[in-house]
């Protein structure tokens, strides 16, 4: 009789709690205005679009603002995780699924303005002193695949652009995209600034650890498309980047979960 129960019981599990519906650990950044906290509650442009996400499919799962740092290592190490915004590069396509994107832009080298640095190859930003970037980002990826040895790592993104203020360091990599938001933190203007040299573009996705069942990102892929379609998207991405053309296209690339 206990027998019959119990698997009575898993059944009855398995019926309710499907596949597709099993809890997701969903990590962003503070990485404004793309992502960000205030008083404790995630906010920016990707946010509002991973919400909208949530809200067409009927997930719940929190979204939890940490460390890039921390939120790579739930990614690389726990299945079933959700990561956003992850810039694309052929390496992370061997490890993850990602569908988007969800924002473009370019990352690029930052001077103050009138420092006298001129900047036309990579080799001319080898030989500055130090170069401001943040720790385990995809900016400091970039820089040691291309043999930078001046860098200079820092726990998030505003103490680089502090220091930059400071004259503590030559040059800032960063993403153009966050670069107005986070030096106004630091209580600058991007008009102090100057970009000097474009290292690379930038195309933003979400990702999903190896493991993360596949109807599940499909069913993720779908809202995003269907945001895209009805203008909703277009919407969100105006609201914090009204300048910038929204992209329009949506894909998944990488692994096959």
């Amino acid at each position: 009789m206990k027998f019959v129960t119990d698997t009575l019981l898993a059944i009855f599990l398995c019926s309710a709690f499907p596949l597709g519906a099993q809890p997701l650990n969903i990590y962003t950044e503070e990485w404004s205005p793309i992502s960000f906290s205030i008083d404790g509650k995630p906010a920016g442009l990707a946010v509002q679009v991973v919400e909208e996400i949530q809200q067409r499919i009927k997930n719940q799962d929190p979204i939890r603002v940490v460390p890039w740092a921390r939120g790579w290592k739930m990614l690389t190490e726990q299945p079933s995780t959700v990561l956003f915004t992850m810039t694309r590069t052929a390496e992370r396509e061997q490890m993850f699924t990602m569908i988007g994107p969800v924002a473009v832009g370019t990352t690029n080298f930052y001077a103050l303005k009138n420092s006298g640095i001129k900047i036309t190859t990579l080799d001319d930003a080898k030989r500055a002193k130090a170069i401001g970037v943040y720790r385990a980002s995809v900016e400091e990826q970039l820089l040691i695949e291309h043999g930078f040895s001046n860098i200079a790592a820092s726990s998030t993104p505003l103490l680089s652009a502090k220091q930059l203020m400071k004259h503590r360091i030559d040059l800032w990599c960063n993403a153009n995209l966050t670069a107005p938001s986070i030096l106004s933190g630091a209580g600058a203007s991007i008009d102090e600034v100057e970009s000097l040299f474009t290292i690379s573009a930038n195309h933003l996705y979400i990702a999903f650890s190896q493991g993360t069942p596949n109807e599940v990102i499909e069913q993720w892929k779908s809202a995003l498309e269907a945001i895209k379609a009805d203008g909703t998207f277009k919407a969100i991405y105006h609201t914090w980047l009204p300048n910038d053309a929204p992209p329009m296209q949506t894909e998944r690339i990488g692994r096959t979960n």
